[in-house]
């Protein structure tokens, strides 16, 4: 996935309620591109999920798997562009709660400022990002990601949290 979709997804979806999450956020909060990405994770606040797969699929993705609505929906294009959107439910105040696969519930803070290809975008704070980094073996590609936002947190004065 390139910058370019990235931001032509975005583009697209633009006035929804939506964010840059997973390896695309992290970048996004570093501020360029650190590596290679296979998808495009968004959360997206659950009332708009209908009109954002709506959306997606006027730019040709369709569901190719949605086993575990409440925590996942994967949206797969022709070529083999991949989305992956995490719904959550918007919550008093500000943020979201998203529900993970054991059923546990979490808090997401509202969305943050980053940059992908220099333009603006919205995408989860790194705090939420660490906290969608449990639970599971890491791969390469979230030990890099884990570094960065060790990174992110050292810059901002919090020490590094794994």
């Amino acid at each position: 996935m390139t910058p370019d979709r990235v931001l032509n997804v975005l583009d697209a979806l633009a006035g929804l309620d939506v964010w840059v999450d997973g390896g695309w956020g992290v970048d996004a909060l570093v501020g360029r591109q650190t590596r290679t990405h296979g998808d495009l994770d968004l959360g997206v606040a659950r009332p708009e999920l209908d009109r954002v797969v709506e959306v997606l699929g006027g730019l040709g993705y369709d569901i190719t798997d949605a086993r575990y609505l409440q925590v996942t929906v994967q949206l797969t294009d022709v070529d083999g562009h991949r989305i992956d959107l995490h719904p959550s439910t918007p919550m008093p105040g500000g943020g979201t709660e998203q529900l993970d696969f054991d059923g546990n519930t979490y808090f997401i803070p509202p969305a943050v400022d980053g940059r992908i290809g220099g333009q603006p975008v919205r995408c989860m704070p790194a705090s939420a990002q660490r906290r969608s980094h449990q639970g599971y073996e890491f791969r390469p590609q979230d030990v890099h990601d884990m570094q960065l936002l060790d990174e992110i947190d050292l810059a901002h004065g919090r020490g590094g949290g794994g």
